[in-house]
This record gives structure tokens, sequence and C-alpha cells, in this order.
């Protein structure tokens, strides 16, 4: 977690400084008592009613940000948040039977590469002890992490001018395993539109930071 944070506030520090200063201003805002804090009232107040079916994810994000327990984010926490869901991360969970609380996933994670390509709202994610135990369904075998898949993305654009819309075999050959034959599990991701729209279209800050993140992935990443 202390690498997500570090990153959130190093896209914040990179910023134009009208860009920083309006993240503070919208702070301020939310802050509507004027503590120095945001409680997760506070910022689902900010949001209207755009994640009232998404009140576990926020509690979630809020616990782990949170680091002293008061229930309350200081302005580095804000933007750390704010970062998270910009960036799609607070959104990505392990689909795998092996966690039963489907924590989102914070370090190196497997993704399926037929689903990354082909499915368009939704991906289909493990944590590594997921995966290496093979505790989990899923239709597809072909499975790579992420650094790797960035690093794949990567490369295609750079040799070609078109989209890079399916798997290629250096990806889909990295890793390939199969799952157990339990009951199909539910997939991540299929509320991200709905979230990212809520965020465009009530938080600037939240578009300043996520614009960076979103520039240094224009390979459709996340």
């Amino acid at each position: 977690m202390e690498e997500i944070r570090e990153a959130a506030l190093a896209y914040y520090h990179n910023l134009p400084e009208d860009l920083q200063k309006l993240a503070s201003e919208k702070f301020k805002e939310i802050d509507s008592n004027g503590n120095g804090t945001i409680s997760i009232r506070e910022f689902k107040k900010s949001m209207g009613s755009s994640f009232d079916n998404d009140s576990v994810i926020m509690k979630r994000s809020f616990k782990e940000l949170d680091k002293n327990g008061d229930g309350k984010l200081d302005f580095n926490e804000y933007i750390t948040l704010y970062y998270l869901v910009e960036s799609g991360r607070v959104l990505i969970y392990c689909a795998g039977d092996g966690c039963e609380a489907a924590p989102f996933l914070k370090g190196l994670y497997f993704t399926c590469v037929d689903c990354f390509h082909h499915n368009e709202n939704e991906t289909f994610d493990l944590c590594t002890s997921c995966y290496r135990n093979a505790d989990f369904v899923h239709e597809h075998t072909n499975f790579v992490d992420n650094h790797v898949l960035l690093r794949s993305k990567a490369a295609c654009c750079e040799s070609t001018s078109e989209p890079c819309s399916s798997g290629s075999d250096s990806e889909s050959n990295q890793v390939s395993r199969s799952g157990s034959k339990r009951v199909e599990v539910k997939r991540s991701g299929s509320k991200r539109r709905a979230v990212f729209g809520a965020i465009n279209s009530g938080v600037s800050v939240a578009q300043a930071v996520g614009s960076v993140a979103a520039d240094a992935a224009s390979c459709s990443i996340m």
C-alpha cells in the first residue's frame, strides 16, 4: 500500500501548480466542517448518489488508507484515494475462490489475457496466491501478470500504429494454466465505467490526477 501512496503523491507533485491548487480547494470544499480531514460521510456527500451501490468498495478503501483508524483522511490520503479510483485499481479484485473477502489487488496480480482484450466491461484477475494454487474457476487458461501485460502492450504499440486489440502469442504463451472445476466466480471491473463517469462528472481533481495515469497507459492498459 505504501508504494501506491508514493505513486499517487508523485503524480500529484508533478501536476501544474494550478491543478495542485485546485486539489487543495476541492479538499477544503469536501471538508465541510473545516477540521482538516475528510470523513467517509463527507466524501459520499460530495459524490451524491454515485457510490450508493459501491459502499463496500469505499469503506474498504478508507480502511486501507486510514493509517490511524480514526475514519478520516488527511490531504495525502485523499489524493491517494482518488488515484486508486481514477486509475481503476480500487475496482480490481481477486476473483479466486481463496479470497472470500475479495480484497482489491494492491500489488502484482495475474489477469486473463482473453478477457482483457475481448471483454469491454470486465476483466478476470487473481492474486498471486490464488493463481499459484489454481484456486479459481474460469473458462480461459491464458494468464499473465500485470507487469508483463503492460510491457507487452507497450511493445505492441511501439511496433504498430494500429490499436492492439487482440492477445498476441507472446502474451498468451507467457503463462497458461487452468483453475479448479468448481462453481464459476464473479469477475472484476463490471462497474468501472459507471464509477469513472461519476468521478468525471463530479470531481475535477480526480480528472487531473487520473489524466496523468491515463497518458502513461494509452494502450488501454487500465
